[in-house]
C-alpha cells in the first residue's frame, strides 16, 4: 500500500541540550571542557559587560577549566541591525576561537549565530543566506562551531531556535536566517541572571514569549503543508504539531501565572525560574513557527530600531488573533482560558474571542504597548508597513486563516489603540 500523500506527514523536533536552575552559569566551563573547545569569544552587549559582574563570573568559571576567553565583544546593540552585525563579524574575523559563548537576550544569541555563521561560511552579500524574497536563501554549507548560549532575559527563546534574527537598515525591515546549522549545541539557562531586567523588558520579553507559544499553537498544522520534494526542502517551520503543542501548552500557563509576579517584583526568584522555563518552552516555535504578529512586527521594528522586539509583537497581537478566530476557535479558547478568562457557559467562539482580551489585560497590567499612535505611527503610515509585512511570507504562510494586504491593513489600523 502506497501511504505517500501530497501533504507532508513528517515534522522535526529539535531541542538544545540544556542545564537550568539558579547559579547554573558556574558549570560553563565544566561544559565547555567536555565540549573540547580551548577558547571562545564572549559576545554580549556592554550593559552586562559593564554594569554586572556576569561576563567576570563567566569568565572565572571558564579559566577554572583552562579555556581562553579570546576576547568579549560587548557592542551587541538592543535589536541586532545588519550594520552592527556586520562590525561584530569583521571583530570576530581577526580572532581565533573554536567556540562561541552568546550571553544576554535575544540580540546578543543571534548576533553570535551570525558571526558564527559568516566567519565559518563567509559570503560576498550579507544577505546571502537571508529568506527569499529579501535575500537569496542559500543553505548554511554545513556544521558551524560549537555555540554556547546564555539568556539573561526569559522572552526570545533563541537559545533553543536555529533562527536569527536582523534589521537591515537600508530596507527598513527585519529579517531572518533560518538553518539546523544554526542553533546551539547547548544552552544554560539561569533564573538568577534575569533578576536585574527592568521590569518593561521584563513585560516585553515575557510577551514575546508569550506570542511565540500563541502563535506556534495557532499554526497551521505541519501535516497541512505540501510534502517538500527532499528532505532538505523541508522549511525550519514546519507547522504546529503533537511535540510542540506541548511545549508550548505548558509555556503559556506558565507566562499567565507568573508573568505579572515577575514584572512587580523582580526578585521573585520563583516567577523568575517559571518564566525562563516558559521562555525555553515556547523556543518550540523554532519547530513549528510563528505568524501574523511576528510578521507584522517586522516593518514596525524597521522603522523603530530602538523598539525591543516584544513590544514591536505584542503592538498587533489583540487584533491578529481577533482575526484568526475562524479557524482558531478550539485552541484561542483554550488560550483564554490559560490566561485567566471564564470560558464556562459560552460557545466555543465567545470563549475564543476572549483570547485577545487576555492578551490585551495582561498588556495594560504591565502598562506596556497601548498601542502603535503611541509610538510615533499614524494612519499615512500602514500603507508602506502592509507592503512591507507582506513581503514576510515565511511567516504569514504560517497563519491560519490566509492574509491578503487588507486583512493587514486592517490589522494594523484597529492596532492604534490597544487599552
Amino acid at each position: 500500500m502506497n501511504y505517500i500523500t501530497p501533504n507532508d506527514t513528517v515534522f522535526a523536533v529539535r531541542n538544545v541540550k540544556i542545564k537550568f536552575g539558579s547559579g547554573v552559569l558556574s558549570e560553563i566551563g565544566y561544559e565547555v571542557s567536555l565540549m573540547k573547545i580551548k577558547s571562545v569569544l564572549i559576545v554580549t552587549d556592554e550593559n552586562l559587560s559593564k554594569k554586572t559582574s556576569t561576563i567576570k563570573n563567566c569568565i572565572k568559571y571558564l579559566d577554572e577549566y583552562e579555556i581562553e576567553v579570546t576576547d568579549v565583544y560587548d557592542q551587541s546593540p538592543i535589536e541586532p541591525i545588519d550594520t552592527a552585525v556586520l562590525e561584530a563579524i569583521e571583530f570576530a574575523k581577526k580572532k581565533k576561537f573554536d567556540g562561541i559563548i552568546g550571553i544576554g537576550g535575544g540580540s546578543s544569541m543571534d548576533t553570535a549565530k551570525m558571526i558564527n555563521l559568516y566567519t565559518t561560511y563567509p559570503t560576498n552579500n550579507f544577505k546571502d543566506y537571508i529568506a527569499p524574497p529579501t535575500g537569496k536563501g542559500k543553505p548554511v554549507p554545513g556544521p558551524l562551531k560549537p555555540l554556547i548560549a546564555v539568556p539573561t532575559t526569559a522572552g526570545t527563546g533563541s537559545e533553543n531556535t536555529p533562527v536569527a534574527i536582523v534589521d537591515l537598515t537600508k530596507e527598513k525591515l527585519k529579517v531572518g536566517i533560518s538553518n539546523p546549522f544554526l542553533g546551539p549545541q547547548l544552552a544554560l539557562l539561569d533564573p538568577t541572571l534575569t533578576i536585574s531586567l527592568s521590569p518593561y523588558y521584563t513585560a516585553s520579553t515575557g510577551l514575546d514569549a508569550l506570542l511565540h507559544s500563541i502563535e506556534a499553537y495557532t499554526c497551521i498544522p505541519y501535516n497541512s503543508r505540501p510534502r517538500p520534494g527532499s528532505p532538505k526542502e523541508r522549511p525550519v517551520y514546519v507547522g504546529s504539531n503533537p511535540v510542540s503543542d506541548l511545549f508550548v501548552e505548558e509555556s503559556i500557563k506558565l507566562i499567565g501565572k507568573y508573568l505579572r509576579r515577575a514584572y512587580f517584583n523582580p526578585h521573585d526568584i520563583e516567577a523568575r525560574e517559571k518564566m525562563m522555563l516558559a521562555a525555553h518552552l515556547g523556543g518550540a516555535f523554532g519547530n513549528a513557527g510563528v505568524h501574523i504578529p511576528h510578521a507584522l512586527a517586522y516593518p514596525i521594528a524597521g522603522k523603530r530600531h530602538e523598539l525591543p522586539h516584544g513590544v514591536t509583537v505584542v503592538l498587533t497581537a489583540p487584533k491578529s488573533l481577533e482575526f484568526i478566530v475562524p479557524m482558531a476557535e478550539e485552541r484561542l479558547a483554550k488560550v483564554a482560558e490559560w490566561l485567566g478568562e471564564t470560558t464556562v457557559d459560552i460557545t466555543k467562539r465567545e470563549a475564543a474571542e476572549k483570547a485577545k482580551e487576555g492578551v490585551r489585560k495582561l498588556m495594560k497590567d504591565l502598562n506596556i504597548a497601548k498601542g502603535l499612535k503611541y509610538e510615533g505611527f499614524s494612519e499615512k503610515d500602514i500603507e508602506k508597513l502592509s507592503e512591507s509585512a507582506m513581503k514576510i511570507q515565511r511567516l504569514l504562510s504560517m497563519s491560519p486563516r490566509p492574509v491578503s494586504i487588507e486583512d493587514v491593513k486592517e490589522i494594523y489600523r484597529g492596532s492604534m489603540e490597544n487599552w
